[in-house]
């Protein structure tokens, strides 16, 4: 019996230690990005919002991090929620292309009121995703739509943008059957309580995501008829965040 527990404990201080190893990880990276030659937990507590000794028990392997905690450490670090719950994400947000870079497909009209300028974004065909884990040029239809520039920039990357049309009623009330939806695909990680779109073997999803210490899970919101499933990080790509849909009333 003895043995058992301590084979049980064992297992479950390894299965903390990596926790430990990823906090460590951000905050020397923290500390390298400030020029510091290290940053307390303390002070890094106090970045985050959180008490230090929450930082402490994490490091010493005695709590895990919690989704709440690692979604803040994202928006001040760069650090991937899901890679610091899992570790099976890459581990870092890259930086969106500023605007001067991020030309797309635009052009410019005038008005009364003055000039405005537009990008175009390409919608994709419904149900297609490749195999490589990126859009493929023949996913894209030949249906183009124009958005306001300063707009789509606040949202995004916008040459990583794309449309596409929601089927079915598995994210209702959120997003009805026939609903466009506006994605970034340069936003190719998991992020608790996003609406993402997803593809897996030959057919695009948009789920929710929930990323948990227990794994990542799709959710649709239509919870009455449809239940989470938790994914396998091995067959599934993230192609993009929602960040802005419209549909008929």
């Amino acid at each position: 019996m003895y043995e058992v527990m301590s084979n049980q404990k064992t297992k479950r201080i390894e299965k903390m230690s990596s926790y430990a190893q990823r906090m460590k990880h951000v905050r020397t990276f923290a500390a390298n990005e400030r020029g510091l030659e290290k940053l307390s937990q303390a002070k890094f507590a106090k970045l985050v919002h959180v008490h230090p000794s929450v930082i402490g028990h994490i490091e010493a392997g005695t709590t895990r991090i919690q989704p709440e905690l690692a979604k803040t450490i994202e928006e001040k670090t760069g650090f991937r929620q899901a890679w610091l719950l899992t570790g099976e994400a890459p581990q870092r947000i890259e930086a969106a292309p500023s605007l001067e870079t991020a030309e797309g497909n635009s052009y410019t009209v005038s008005v009364g009121l003055g000039q405005f300028s537009f990008s175009l974004v390409q919608k994709v065909k419904p149900l297609l995703s490749s195999g490589t884990g990126e859009l493929a040029g023949d996913e894209e239809s030949e249906d183009i739509y124009s958005f306001r520039r300063e707009w789509l920039y606040r949202k995004g990357s916008i040459p990583a943008m794309r449309l596409a049309q929601v089927s079915g009623d598995s994210m209702l009330p959120t997003l009805k059957d026939g609903d466009f939806v506006l994605f970034d695909t340069s936003k190719n990680y998991p992020s608790d309580g996003k609406i993402m779109v997803i593809g897996i073997e030959n057919l695009l999803y948009i789920k929710r995501v929930r990323v948990s210490p227990e794994g990542i899970f799709l959710v649709s919101d239509n919870k009455a008829v449809y239940e989470p499933w938790r994914v396998n990080p091995d067959n599934i790509r993230y192609l993009g965040w929602v960040l802005w849909h419209c549909g008929d009333v």
